[in-house]
């Protein structure tokens, strides 16, 4: 991933990506200046989701905000 400087990623309000933003958000552990990501009102979600999001969560050291408001990782 070339995205070495990406700092914010919204996601938020996109019901149609569910399953699919389990890779992405794996893939952004490897981001090192990510300190922002919303996943608000992400439907579709599952506990393979959750489970990238605690990788993520372990290898990052730069997250500073994490929304997942209304999303279905959130039960």
């Amino acid at each position: 991933m070339r995205a070495k400087q990406l700092e914010i990623i919204k996601l938020a309000n996109n019901p149609g990506m569910g399953n699919g933003v389990n890779k992405l958000i794996y893939n952004l552990a490897f981001s090192p200046k990510i300190k922002y990501i919303d996943l608000s009102k992400m439907i579709g979600t599952d506990s393979d989701t959750a489970e990238a999001l605690y990788k993520l969560i372990k290898i990052s050291g730069a997250i500073e905000t994490l929304n997942l408001e209304h999303s279905s990782v959130m039960g």
